[in-house]
């Protein structure tokens, strides 16, 4: 499985890559829109996840959906935000609510990936919350 991340904090970066890395899944980190968007001209990823808030006014949200529209890429968010616009379940499959840890993480990609699959959700952190999005699966992972 392959994974976008794409946060302007480069300390929360590199704590998610490395969490997800170590735990056998392969991550990629952006700092912005412009540098994720050129890494998927290049490569096939299987979900995202975007800060909602990146860094000079970009929103992870118009990213999300350029992601979902433009790649095929499903996301799940990350913030710290208390309130996101209601339509937001229509493009995200859901938000992992700062803060968390690697293990959160993890865990969280891992109920996601479970879910779309229509597999038993077997643990998932309380900090995450399903929408669904527009998702369909493929025998290897995920498609939106």
């Amino acid at each position: 499985m392959k994974v976008l991340i794409v946060e302007d904090e480069p300390f929360i970066a590199a704590s998610v890559e490395q969490a997800l890395n170590a735990a056998g899944i392969t991550a990629y980190s952006a700092a912005n829109a412009a540098e994720a968007l050129k890494l998927t001209e290049n490569m096939v990823f299987d979900l995202a996840l975007l800060d909602v808030r990146l860094g000079y006014g970009e929103s992870g949200l118009m990213l999300a959906e350029m992601l979902l529209e433009n790649h095929a890429i499903p996301t799940l968010l990350l913030t710290g935000l208390d309130e996101l616009p209601e339509h937001v379940g229509s493009f995200v499959l859901g938000v992992l609510h700062k803060p968390f840890t690697g293990d959160d993480v993890v865990l969280a990609v891992h109920a996601v990936r479970a879910a779309v699959q229509g597999r038993a959700v077997a643990a998932k952190p309380r900090s995450l919350t399903f929408y669904g999005g527009r998702v369909r699966t493929t025998e290897t992972g995920l498609v939106a």
